[in-house]
């Protein structure tokens, strides 16, 4: 699994436990959850309050070697597209009959805590989907403030 370095702590972790964030030809930065925008991206750890500090602190300009424009309600945005793409990767998931029932859950299983969509306890069969699925959920459950 490839390695990035958290703007904001400096820490190496392997890319599909950060928060990827890519920078558009308008030099706007944007959250990019599928991994897919063009450019070599700015990952962040996630945490309740990393988005608002690393633009406080001009860390996506320092990391893109040069200005940037960053939307005032990018930490906003963030949990936003992060949501819609983990809510999109379970509908996937369900489509492919992927989603079980807990009592059919078993060894080949994997199982997330969906609360913060509103979807409750999942139990997932093993597949790559299902596994980027619940990776990504573990990101958005670390992004959101505990309420």
């Amino acid at each position: 699994m490839p390695q990035r370095r958290c703007l904001l702590t400096g820490q190496r972790a392997e890319a599909e436990t950060l928060l990827r964030f890519a920078v558009t030809e308008d030099s706007a930065v944007v959250p990019d959850p599928a991994h897919r925008l063009p450019g070599r991206g700015l990952w962040l750890a996630p945490a309740p309050d990393a988005v608002a500090t690393a633009m406080a602190r001009g860390l996506f300009a320092r990391a893109a070697k040069r200005k940037l424009q960053l939307p005032a309600d990018l930490p906003a945005r963030s949990k936003d597209a992060w949501t819609v793409h983990v809510a999109e990767q379970v509908k996937k998931a369900r489509v492919a009959g992927l989603v079980l029932a807990d009592a059919a859950a078993g060894a080949d299983t994997l199982s997330a805590d969906a609360s913060a969509l509103g979807l409750g306890r999942l139990a997932l069969k093993r597949s790559p989907l299902t596994r980027r699925a619940v990776a990504d959920l573990a990101l958005l459950v670390r992004l959101v403030p505990p309420s």
